[in-house]
């Protein structure tokens, strides 16, 4: 793959100019000679015929043979607008993008030798410092590395430089294109004509017609605005992380402190070029005896800026885990409000439990602080996400963050074990992880309705699952959503086809009906499956696909959706005997809970002395959850996952 990325643009075809000015002029010429003759012959009318009082019929045509005239001369000044860009600009142009097509050719050259040498330099150090690490030859082998090294990052520089000369060129012809058509559109004349007998006749041109070519007869291109932008950005965050590790630790401090959204944009660089940044930066860099990076930009990284690689996705769950975990021991021993502090230590607590031996491994798989209310946000994930067979994701409602993050994770965690355990039982050995995403900013009951904040997660979340992809290609990406979490991760679903095989859905708040509709396209192409529940004591859920809402479809009502149990009952498969009793789903809940309205059990009858009986609440210690391991929905989706898992590993082999 070329070092250089950036792709110069296409410039108008000098010819075509030409032919199309020629075509104007032709057009122009055509139209008033019509027009003059039209108008000669009219005139000369009365040498035919003798009309009395026929007052304004004589000049009739003078009108629109004006009109007309006024349209030539403006399809002449086209002609000479395009002439001129044609003489001019075309090829002082050209001339600048021979000199860039040159560059790239040499610089790729000088990137690609400084690489071979730089890998060279690498392989010789590490043979020698393997025989004898203090040998004269070791160190003239790390000097021999040093000097490779600096000759990269010089490569790289250069890479950088260039590319960023590029993009300058990009934006002056796209500017010079922009002024053609202004151009061109500013000309004035015949554009506000009147018919013979004195109506007005307008009519607007404001596009060049329905092609996606940038000029009449160019390319056409099917590089939608996002994918520029997409790939832009992912160029611009990979430029500015690798200038940073080519600093100081102090001097990326102090830029990403004065930048504090930058770590949250790191997410949504492109995951291929991020895991070509890390592997970039990974060559330049060398791990100490502590096994810790010591030297090079990952070094200079994880003492000044470790959250613009730990938010990185496509890259190693190690290795984010890595700068994440730095990234949380920098931030809470530095200023944070009391909110921050508390939400961040439940995160270290979390971590430090991981420790147990009965625990799986957890991986912090981002960290980044929420822009409108300075909210930390993380994903973790418990088990070895880069090496199962299958991840399932799971993600809260409204109302929800950090602060509820261990609750959460016991939901997780508990899924991960049943599920590994239920794998054993049937003899596979396939593996499984889960994920939960706490990286999107949920909101509030005041717009639980809307559809703005389920948008902003669905796009996360899928940027989050396609770094799995790209990490662990074989893998089977599987979710499970809450409330408001059913809308966005449906959205994510419908706009990326493909990347999920499966998604069960607690009590949704709604799914929009454009959302619906490609979900049951998807389940129909067998590309997806859906699974929803709602249990009977949830009088919540249903408010979010109120008439007011923007999300109404309930997903139970989807074509191919599969309903499943949540209200108590028989799972068939879960357990050591052949079937297990689940517990009934007694709110909204998620978890188990001791929220008081999620308590009530139904009411006694109690006779007073009186002809009416009193009604005396019954009242649970706590309430069960959606994600409760003791729930029917819970063990049901187990059953679900370990059958999808089996049936996806023997597909495979």
């Amino acid at each position: 793959m070329s070092a250089v990325r950036g792709e110069l643009p296409l410039l108008l075809d000098p010819t075509v100019l030409e032919m199309l000015g020629t075509q104007v002029f032709t057009a122009a010429s055509t139209l008033a000679d019509a027009a003059n003759q039209a108008n000669d012959q009219w005139k000369r009318l009365p040498e035919v015929f003798v009309v009395e009082d026929a007052g304004i019929a004589e000049t009739m045509l003078d009108g629109p043979a004006g009109t007309a005239a006024d349209f030539v001369e403006a399809m002449k000044s086209a002609r000479r607008v395009l002439d001129e860009f044609t003489v001019t600009t075309i090829p002082a142009l050209q001339k600048r993008r021979d000199e860039l097509e040159a560059r790239i050719l040499t610089v790729n050259q000088e990137h690609e030798t400084a690489q071979s040498g730089l890998e060279s330099a690498d392989a010789a150090y590490w043979r020698s410092y393997e025989t004898d690490p203090a040998s004269d030859s070791t160190r003239r082998a790390g000097e021999a590395q040093t000097d490779a090294t600096d000759a990269w990052r010089d490569a790289q520089d250069a890479v950088i430089a260039l590319e960023a000369d590029i993009r300058v060129f990009r934006i002056d012809v796209e500017a010079a294109e922009d002024f053609l058509a202004s151009d061109l559109k500013g000309i004035s004349g015949g554009d506000d004509p009147r018919g013979a007998w004195g109506v007005p006749v307008t009519s607007t041109q404001s596009s060049w017609g329905d092609t996606a070519a940038p000029y009449p007869g160019g390319p056409v291109s099917d590089e939608t605005l996002a994918d520029r932008l997409r790939g832009d950005m992912s160029d611009a965050v990979a430029a500015r992380i690798t200038a940073l590790g080519n600093g100081d630790p102090d001097g990326a401090k102090e830029w990403l402190g004065a930048h504090p959204d930058f770590a949250g944009t790191v997410g949504f660089v492109d995951v291929d070029r991020a895991r070509a940044l890390w592997d970039q930066l990974g060559r330049a860099s060398t791990r100490g005896d502590d096994g810790a990076w010591a030297m090079g930009p990952l070094a200079v990284l994880l003492g000044g800026a470790p959250t613009v690689i730990g938010n990185l996705n496509g890259i190693p769950a190690a290795a984010k885990d890595e700068f994440n975990r730095a990234e949380l021991e920098r931030l809470l021993d530095g200023e944070l409000t009391d909110d921050q502090r508390r939400k961040l230590e439940s995160v270290q607590d979390l971590l430090a439990d991981s420790d147990a031996e009965t625990a799986p491994v957890i991986s912090l798989l981002s960290l980044f602080f929420e822009t409108d209310d300075g909210s930390p946000r993380v994903s973790l994930g418990f088990g070895e996400v880069d090496n199962a067979g299958q991840v399932t994701t799971l993600t809260h409602g409204i109302s929800t963050d950090v602060t509820q993050i261990g609750e959460w994770s016991d939901s997780a965690i508990a899924l991960q074990k049943a599920t590994m355990t239920e794998l054993s039982e049937i003899g596979s050995s396939a593996t499984t992880a889960v994920v939960l995403f706490m990286e999107w900013d949920s909101g509030g009951p005041s717009n639980v309705w809307e559809l703005e904040r389920p948008h902003a997660g669905a796009e996360r979340l899928a940027q989050l699952l396609r770094g799995f992809d790209r990490s662990n290609p074989n893998v089977q990406l599987d979710l499970g959503l809450h409330s408001l979490g059913t809308t966005m991760g449906a959205e994510m679903v419908a706009n990326n086809p493909g990347l999920v095989q499966n998604a069960w859905l607690y009590g949704s708040a709604g799914i929009a009906e454009e959302t619906a509709a490609d979900l049951e396209n998807l389940i129909r192409r067998n590309e997806l499956n859906l699974f929803a529940t709602h249990a009977e004591d949830d009088f919540i859920a249903p408010m979010g696909r109120f008439d007011v809402s923007t999300h109404t479809v309930d997903p139970r009502t989807i074509a191919g959706a599969e309903t499943f149990g949540s209200d108590g009952g028989w799972v068939l498969g879960y357990g050591d005997g052949d079937r297990d009793w689940g517990e009934r789903v007694e709110g909204h809940n998620s978890q188990a809970s001791t929220e008081w309205f999620y308590l009530l059990d139904g009411f006694k009858t109690q006779q007073t002395g009186g002809m009416s009986p009193s009604f005396i609440p019954q009242w649970d210690d706590e309430a069960v959850g959606y994600l409760d391991p003791r729930s029917q929905s819970f063990k049901q989706t187990v059953v679900d996952l370990v059958d999808s898992i089996v049936l996806s590993e023997g597909a495979r082999s």
